[in-house]
């Protein structure tokens, strides 16, 4: 009688059985392609129709000493800290310190827009959020734990070491006429952040986000506490190097394990009032100009008529991605400590995605 009533259950419950498929197909697929790509360590999370299925870590956090990695791990996530950025940017807006469609400069003192021929009065918190302010520089190289990091306003002058000196965040097109992906903007934005509070960049993240979400063990400061739970990033040819640092935070510096991206994951789809329902929805619905594929920190990705909203990270050593399927309440949360993570990310995304579909269809 039990089993005929479990029996039962499965039968008028096809959601709950078909997240299991989910979850053991994913957790099986796994450790088989980390070893054909030749990534070290791994965290990932699935959320099926708000409900975490699966949540762990694979592999090495640390090669040399034998150190597992758990969904505690700490990883740097690259350009998926933008997504926390946007955030940020829009508790400011919803309390009145920051309008959407004032000019920039109004904001700022500590660094000028650099002059040119283009209208700096036209680059407005809006257009940086979403990659239309027409500013240079795609992305950011670390330092080295012995370098000395330059000041906010030297990195954006253009001083970020030999590999990309003399690089400064400059407008190289009118501002709101196109998309161009721009790190540099989102360095004008940590600027913002810390011109309109009086605080540091990673206090006010820490006060304003990850504290209300109770995110734990992610900063964009890497303390001695969150370098003690973080994996050890290895390169192509799975050699240990070293952990960069960012002056460019906002755009690539954020350390966060996957128990706290599955806590701002799930903020998200239940709609946790750290920023409105209106700002949420603001942030993830895209741009014209980027022709569907940006909001304004969040990237649309169309694979086949299967769209996911989130971003994806790529610094030496590290390779992440956080992406919500919306329609069925789902999100993927992948991390590796591999310069060699984005083909393997890549066939999980796949074979997550193709699953989740096939279940819509036969629904």
């Amino acid at each position: 009688m039990l089993l005929l009533i479990a029996l039962q259950g499965i039968i008028n419950n096809p959601t709950s059985i078909n997240a299991q498929s989910i979850q053991h197909r994913i957790n099986e697929i796994i450790p088989d392609l980390m070893k054909e790509h030749r990534v070290p360590g791994m965290a990932v999370a699935i959320i099926d129709d708000k409900r975490v299925v699966l949540k762990r870590g694979y592999g090495y956090a640390d090669v040399s000493n034998e150190v597992s990695t758990t969904s505690e791990t700490g990883f740097n996530i690259g350009s998926v800290s933008k997504l926390f950025t946007a955030w940020g940017i829009m508790t400011l807006v919803e309390s009145g310190k920051l309008n959407l469609d004032k000019p920039v400069e109004h904001y700022l003192t500590r660094w000028k827009i650099p002059e040119s021929e283009f209208n700096e009065s036209k680059v407005t918190v809006r257009n940086l959020l979403s990659h239309t302010a027409g500013f240079s520089v795609h992305g950011y190289p670390g330092f080295s734990p012995d370098a000395e990091l330059p000041s906010l306003e030297a990195s954006l002058n253009g001083d970020n070491g030999p590999v990309r000196a003399d690089e400064p965040v400059e407008l190289i097109y009118e501002p709101n006429t196109d998309f161009k992906y721009s790190g540099g903007g989102y360095t004008i934005l940590q600027l913002l952040i810390e011109e309109v509070t009086g605080l540091s960049f990673e206090e006010y993240m820490e006060k304003a986000v990850f504290a209300p979400l109770s995110m734990e063990n992610t900063s964009f400061n890497l303390s001695t506490d969150i370098l003690r739970s973080s994996a050890k990033p290895y390169d192509e040819n799975e050699k240990e190097i070293y952990l960069e640092r960012f002056t460019a935070k906002a755009a690539a510096g954020l350390h966060a394990t996957v128990d706290d991206l599955v806590l701002f994951t799930e903020a998200i789809l239940k709609e946790k009032q750290v920023i409105t329902d209106e700002s949420m929805s603001f942030i993830m619905t895209p741009t014209k100009l980027s022709k569907g594929q940006f909001g304004s920190g969040f990237r649309i990705m169309n694979m086949g008529g299967f769209t996911v909203s989130g971003h994806t990270g790529s610094n030496d050593g590290w390779e992440s991605a956080l992406l919500i399927h919306q329609p069925t309440n789902s999100a993927l949360i992948m991390l590796t400590n591999s310069s060699n993570g984005k083909d393997l990310m890549v066939t999980i995304l796949r074979q997550w995605a193709s699953l989740i579909l096939k279940r819509e269809k036969e629904k």
